[in-house]
């Protein structure tokens, strides 16, 4: 109560004061001339917030005040209107420890194994698929097949059978310079062959090789080597005694051997020697045509034309 009674005591002094110092009114003569001091040059404002302050006060005193709210009791348990004691805590009783679950048993993945790479080509494997591509004309790629042949040959034997292949590739390209090295090198590798295992195609080969080099020394003029190489393939295929009759690729290879001959005999001057070397290629083509018309039949018809001009020639 004596804090609300000064409370108004002291804002009417300070409102009033303010009033007057503010210019605002004047109380009779008192504080008209009341001297601020340093705050003379701001006596407007120091009227205005004194006012402000003592009304500020009176208001304070004079407004109700709330009692403070005493603290709330904790809801009633069971019907037992005590506060609860404070209790010391208690760490939970811990959990008796579960054991753990049994572990599976790891489950190992199988890894894949890694892919296999393709399987490198033998040397026969490698020559035959050279083969399949020149009869398919798809000469790029029997090129890769025959340097693929290069890096598997190892024996006298897959020498010989590369650089007569070589020679053939060669000398179909028209270039006989490198079929005439290529068709050497086989001869020198087959007739070491010959002499290391003798065989029927031991012989074969050898006599591929000495057509090749016959072959091209024909087509560069060179005829005296060209009978000599056609002679030795010749006598090599006959002495297999006719042997080769159940190898249609080998008699093929004697009858073309016998015409290959024939011509050379032909140019020079031999006329007779050359018809009989055509009658006896002819009844070889003969037989195999009977035998393979689609493959041997257009031969057939080739040597029977020669054979005619042949014939003709020397009945003329």
């Amino acid at each position: 109560m004596l804090a609300r009674v000064v409370g108004i005591i002291l804002g009417l002094i300070l409102a009033s004061s303010g009033y007057v110092v503010a210019g605002w009114g004047s109380l009779g003569n008192w504080a008209a001339h009341l001297d601020l001091g340093p705050l003379e040059p701001y006596r407007t404002n120091a009227g205005v917030a004194a006012a402000i302050v003592g009304g500020a006060l009176i208001v304070a005193a004079l407004s109700p005040r709330r009692e403070p709210k005493k603290p709330r009791r904790a809801p009633m348990a069971l019907g037992l209107d005590l506060e609860p004691e404070p209790q010391t805590k208690t760490a939970p009783p811990e959990p008796a420890p579960v054991p753990p679950a049994p572990m599976a048993a790891p489950i190992m993945e199988t890894a894949a194994p890694p892919p296999q790479p393709p399987r490198a080509l033998t040397f026969a494997e490698q020559r035959a698929r050279l083969v399949s591509l020149s009869r398919s004309e798809s000469w790029a790629e029997a090129a890769r097949a025959l340097n693929a042949m290069k890096s598997l040959a190892r024996t006298d034997e897959e020498l010989a059978i590369l650089h007569r292949d070589l020679g053939d590739f060669a000398r179909g390209q028209g270039n006989l310079d490198s079929a005439a090295e290529a068709y050497e090198t086989a001869v020198g590798h087959a007739r070491q062959v010959c002499h290391d295992r003798p065989s029927d195609e031991a012989s074969e080969l050898l006599a591929g090789a000495l057509s090749g080099v016959g072959d091209v020394a024909e087509a560069e003029g060179r005829l005296d080597a060209a009978l000599a190489a056609f002679e030795e393939a010749l006598a090599l295929r006959r002495a297999r005694g006719g042997r080769e009759a159940g190898d249609p690729n080998a008699q093929r290879a004697l009858s073309v051997n016998l015409e290959r001959l024939a011509d050379l005999r032909e140019d020079r001057g031999h006329r007779m020697r050359a018809l009989d070397l055509y009658r006896e290629s002819y009844d070889i083509a003969g037989r195999l045509a009977a035998a393979d018309p689609a493959r041997f039949g257009p031969d057939l018809a080739a040597t029977r034309t020669r054979l005619n001009e042949l014939e003709a020639k020397i009945s003329s």
